[in-house]
């Protein structure tokens, strides 16, 4: 099993259960890319959002630097929902009848309470946020939500390509129709719309499973969070994407190897982690890998 290298990677997503400490390697990881010249930003899309106490600096949506070359930023998923919703409505209130717009809002206020929404909304600020920044920085860091959420994120891309697919096919079959009744239209703000959205999706897909990106489970040595990793690395690899390392946090004895990935171990801190000088053993230790 070959060891950990870190250098080959431009982005970085760590999942794991919540509590294993995925914000503060993210911190740690993002810190040892900035030192070793890499322009980075550390994005949080976790709800816990807890990047502001690690640096001790106020952080928002935009990116903020904290040490020389690291930004970072905190994604709010419940305003990025609502944005989302906010567009849909706009461009719904564009396409259809005013006598049936109020009932498509209503549809577009329940589906704020829908299941997958966080997702969708998540998915959203990943394209937004590579699209804008990735010409801007070396490296991308992401400190995602616990296992289930990111399982099911990156799970998502593949079928929500075939859906929007499927209602390009029924739209483009609705128009012929229409066509035949002599309503025959140049472009379709639908379908455009529709292909947008497909190609968000397909850039996604793409991103998860590049070569250049790299998917890191972390754990602690407890059972729960142990076979929550290797759940989550089933479950992300079932899914097509390929998990390349396990970052084992707070362990006291060496592990090359984790539920058949190459593991990088990190010592548990003796302080709590306020502050780069108390990160400064996982920062150190990041290094060593790039």
């Amino acid at each position: 099993m070959s060891a950990v290298n870190l250098k080959e990677f431009k982005t970085f997503f760590l999942s794991g259960k919540g509590g294993v400490g995925k914000s503060t390697l993210s911190a740690a990881l993002a810190a040892a890319l900035s030192r070793k010249g890499f322009k980075t930003l550390l994005v949080s899309l976790d709800p816990a959002h807890s990047l502001s106490p690690l640096f001790e600096r106020k952080i928002g949506a935009e990116p903020t630097e904290v040490l020389p070359g690291l930004f970072c930023l905190e994604v709010d998923l419940e305003r990025e929902m609502r944005e989302y919703l906010k567009r849909v409505e706009r461009e719904a209130e564009k396409l259809v009848s005013p006598a049936v717009i109020q009932q498509v809002k209503d549809q577009i206020e329940l589906a704020y309470l829908s299941p997958g929404a966080l997702e969708l909304a998540a998915l959203d600020a990943i394209y937004k946020i590579v699209s804008r920044e990735s010409e801007q920085f070396d490296r991308l860091v992401f400190d995602t939500a616990p296992s289930g959420y990111t399982v099911r994120l990156t799970a998502s891309t593949g079928k929500l390509v075939n859906w929007v697919n499927s209602l390009i096919t029924l739209r483009e079959e609705a128009l012929k129709y229409r066509a035949m009744a002599g309503k025959r239209e140049e472009e379709d703000p639908v379908v455009e719309a529709l292909k947008r959205r497909r190609e968000e999706y397909s850039f996604l897909g793409k991103l998860f499973k590049s070569p250049s990106t790299l998917f890191a489970v972390v754990v602690n040595p407890g059972k729960l969070p142990l076979e929550i990793g290797r759940r989550t690395v089933k479950e992300l690899e079932s899914a097509g994407v390929p998990v390349k390392a396990v970052f084992a946090n707070r362990f006291k004895e060496e592990v090359k190897e984790l539920f058949g990935k190459p593991a990088a171990c990190f010592p548990p801190l003796d302080r709590e982690p306020i502050g780069t000088k108390a990160l400064e053993p996982l920062i150190e230790q990041f290094e060593s890998l790039l």
